[in-house]
C-alpha cells in the first residue's frame, strides 16, 4: 500500500515537472526549394502537434535575421533565441525533402442520351522529410536528432487536388490534400519521438 501510493506520488510529480517545461520551436530550414515561408509552417505545424498532446507548453519563435546575418539557425544561435524567450528546450530543423507528384489516365466513359463522356483519372503523390534537432537551453547542448517522413497518395476522378507546398496552412485543419495529410504524419512522428526523448529525461 506505501509502495502504490509512493509510486503515485512519483508519477504526479513527474507528469508536473514535465507539464511545466517550455518548448520553443523555431523556423525549419528549407532545403526543399518552396521557400523561407515554407520552413515557418513547418515550425507552426510542430507548435500545433505539441499543443495536442498537452505534455509541454510550445512557443512559435519568430526569427528575422538582418540583411548581414546569417539565416541558418545553428545551436549557439538557437540556444540564445531559447534564453531570450524563457524555454527550456528549442527545436531547430531542416525540411529535407518535401515532393509532389502528379498524373493523369482515362479511365471508362460512361454514356448519357447514347452519347458517350469520357472521364480521367488523377493521382497526386506526396512526400515529406523533415530533420528536427531537439536543444537542451540549460545544458546549453543538443540533446538528439530525429528524422521523419510523411507520405501520402491519393486517386480520385476529377479531382482538383493542389500539389503546392507553400499553400499549407495549420489554420486549415479541413485541409486533407496529399501534402497535408503527408505533413501531418512526419510531424507527428516527430513530436513522437522528442516527447518520449524528454520523458527519458
Amino acid at each position: 500500500m506505501k509502495r502504490s501510493l509512493l509510486t503515485l506520488v512519483v508519477t504526479v510529480l513527474f507528469a508536473a515537472t514535465l507539464h511545466a517545461q517550455k518548448i520553443g520551436v523555431l523556423p525549419f530550414e528549407d532545403a526543399s526549394g518552396v521557400g523561407a515561408q515554407f520552413g515557418e509552417n513547418v515550425a507552426k505545424f510542430i507548435r500545433s502537434e505539441f499543443l495536442k498532446n498537452k505534455k509541454i507548453t510550445p512557443k512559435f519563435i519568430q526569427v528575422k535575421p538582418k540583411d548581414d546575418e546569417a539565416t541558418t539557425i545553428d545551436v549557439d544561435a538557437a540556444i540564445e533565441l531559447g534564453k531570450k524567450n524563457k524555454v527550456d528546450y528549442v527545436v531547430i530543423g531542416t525540411i529535407l525533402e518535401a515532393d509532389a507528384s502528379s498524373s493523369s489516365s482515362g479511365v471508362g466513359g460512361i454514356s448519357v442520351f447514347g452519347q458517350s463522356i469520357g472521364s480521367s483519372l488523377r493521382t497526386v503523390s506526396a512526400k515529406i522529410t523533415l530533420q528536427g534537432d531537439l536543444i537542451s537551453v540549460k545544458d546549453g547542448k543538443l540533446i538528439d536528432s530525429f528524422r521523419t517522413e510523411g507520405s501520402k497518395t491519393d486517386a480520385s476522378v476529377g479531382a482538383d487536388v493542389s500539389t503546392e507546398w507553400g499553400s499549407l496552412n495549420t489554420d486549415n485543419n479541413a485541409d486533407n490534400s496529399p501534402n497535408a495529410q503527408a505533413m501531418r504524419e512526419a510531424v507527428e512522428k516527430l513530436v513522437e519521438e522528442m516527447t518520449e526523448k524528454l520523458e527519458e529525461k
